[in-house]
């Protein structure tokens, strides 16, 4: 990504990325939660902290405190060709389509209603959300505040979300595949998606043929009340997300300035969550222990109902319902190529056991599955969620 608003001192980001990489690999938890970082001095410990204390010394005397959302490019779909695309991708960048999926079934017929009626029995890993906003008392925010699931009957799920209470379902994989993979098959448009994904491009190089960049992978469904918010997150794989009913307001940020977005150090890489709640304000963040959060420059984009949103692999997300209406989305994640502005997460995909067996299960189905995704992206749930194992000591 060449035009990144700011760079950070190269030797203040190589300490932090080195550091981060030893406490994943090695770290040792004294006490508490991950979130906590409460890590055996090692290190590992002493990198990071000093890559944090010389990136923050750098932005406190170059860059300004408060600095205003960059608008996500924007594409109407009638504008939106296979080269024009192309080069989005290659710059590492999201792009809004704007009525990009107008002509997909799924807008206008993928409703409650509908999933109520065909697929309401169907037992679901589904969120409870309580969103509770905490006291400002300089302490991080619990991450089981946000990551608490269990089995839950999709009727019960959908009558939840029409009283805007506390279930949803997000990121989940298996219902997309039932009947026959009736869903994708009749609502959704798969080779739409590959075209923008180039698919064909990538399949022509002799250096990608054991590897099928562009190809979807992966096509998960969400559902979720009017209250409903996620906390900032990023994992691997290019993300095609299209709004199938009401609005969604996105903020992302480039991995680039993932140091400034304070990742939770755990034991797999499969996916990474943020310890910051970014809908508090900046000095709030500041007094739990984040001051270069405020610095960390953050593109937005609201996704309205036919729209598509592009984001590369890597790019941290936040996501907040826009009040008056629930949402109903689906997204679809491509095999991407390497994200050279987030080279440490690549390395540790590469290198993690958990991130190599998922890998292997989606290059043999061409799918994902719903025991996967909730052992892995939802390692922070309360101990008596019964649908994740307590976090493993790192």
């Amino acid at each position: 990504m060449k035009n990144l608003p700011y760079r950070w001192p190269l030797f203040a980001s190589i300490l932090y990325w080195l550091g981060f990489i030893h406490l994943m690999k090695r770290g040792k938890l004294l006490s508490g939660k991950p979130e906590e970082h409460n890590f055996k001095p090692s290190i590992g410990t002493f990198l990071m902290r000093k890559g944090e204390e010389r990136l923050l010394k750098y932005c406190k005397k170059h860059i300004p405190e408060h600095q205003s959302d960059i608008p996500v490019q924007v594409v109407k779909a009638v504008d939106m060709t296979s080269e024009k695309m192309r080069q989005i991708r290659k710059e590492l960048l999201p792009v809004l389509i704007k009525g990009g999926a107008n002509h997909w079934r799924a807008i206008n017929e993928l409703t409650l209603e509908f999933f109520e009626n065909e697929y309401g029995e169907v037992e679901v890993p589904a969120h409870s959300e309580p969103n509770k906003v905490f006291d400002d008392n300089g302490k991080p925010v619990p991450l089981k505040n946000f990551y608490q699931m269990s089995w839950v009957k999709l009727k019960d799920v959908i009558n939840s979300i029409r009283n805007n209470g506390e279930y949803s379902v997000k990121a989940i994989e298996d219902i997309m595949h039932l009947k026959g993979d009736y869903l994708v098959k009749t609502y959704c448009k798969i080779d739409h998606i590959e075209q923008l994904s180039d698919r064909k491009f990538f399949s022509k190089k002799w250096y990608y043929r054991k590897l099928p960049i562009g190809k979807v992978m992966s096509w998960q469904l969400f559902m979720q009340p009017e209250r409903s918010h996620t906390l900032w997150h990023t994992e691997p794989g290019d993300n095609f997300f299209i709004a199938a009913e009401g609005s969604k307001d996105w903020q992302v940020v480039p991995p680039y300035y993932s140091p400034g977005m304070y990742t939770v150090v755990k034991d797999d890489a499969v996916y990474h969550v943020s310890k910051v709640d970014g809908r508090e304000r900046n000095d709030v963040i500041e007094r739990r222990g984040f001051p270069l959060y405020k610095y960390v420059p953050k593109y937005s984009a609201r996704v309205e109902k036919g729209d598509i949103l592009y984001l590369p692999n890597y790019w941290w997300h936040t996501v907040t319902n826009v009040p008056g209406h629930h949402t109903i989305s689906v997204t679809f994640r491509t095999l991407s190529a390497l994200n050279l502005e987030a080279p440490a997460f690549w390395y540790l995909k590469k290198t993690d056991p958990k991130c190599n067996e998922i890998r292997r299960k989606v290059l043999k189905h061409g799918r994902l599955f719903d025991e996967d995704m909730a052992a892995t992206l939802y390692a922070f749930a309360d101990e008596k969620n019964d649908l994740v194992k307590p976090p493993r000591n790192i």
